[in-house]
């Protein structure tokens, strides 16, 4: 990456709190590699995928002044008492990667899918296991292998 890197942070917001940790840590790890964040909230994981979408297609538009070279995606899905846990989490999952691929665009993805809040909420913390800030990570090294095969996004 030669300049800095615009980078969209999508985030799900239906844990609060969990989602308030994750993009802080996105947020750092972002800023700490000189790049600026654009942020964008949604009610819940299964929304990320279209508000991906969105957010590259509009890149194209001449009257949008945001160009983004790569996306976070934030969120958190938390087990309850039926099957409507696995469907959001499996939907929003790969609904995320087959935008990213459809479009050659950089994501890292911390969406969390966990039986437990306690276990969401470590993953979550910047001073836990900071799935914000590797997401951001991840998101910033695939800009840089993109950009090292010469894809154009």
């Amino acid at each position: 990456m030669t300049e800095a890197p615009n980078i969209v942070l999508i985030e799900a917001r239906f844990y609060e709190a969990i989602s308030d940790q994750l993009a802080e840590g996105a947020i750092a790890a972002v800023e700490a590699a000189g790049g600026v964040v654009y942020r964008i909230a949604v009610p819940g994981i299964l929304e990320i995928p279209a508000a991906l979408q969105f957010a590259i297609e509009g890149r194209g538009n001449p009257d949008n002044d945001r160009t983004f070279d790569g996306g976070v995606v934030l969120g958190c899905a938390i087990k309850g008492e039926t099957d409507h846990y696995v469907h959001v989490c499996s939907e929003s999952l790969r609904g995320t990667q087959d935008v990213a691929l459809a479009h050659a665009f950089p994501v890292g993805s911390g969406i969390l899918t966990c039986p437990a809040r306690s276990l969401a909420e470590d993953r979550a913390s910047v001073s836990g296991c900071n799935f914000g800030g590797r997401a951001a990570e991840a998101c910033l090294r695939l800009i840089e292998v993109r950009d090292a095969m010469g894809v154009i996004g």
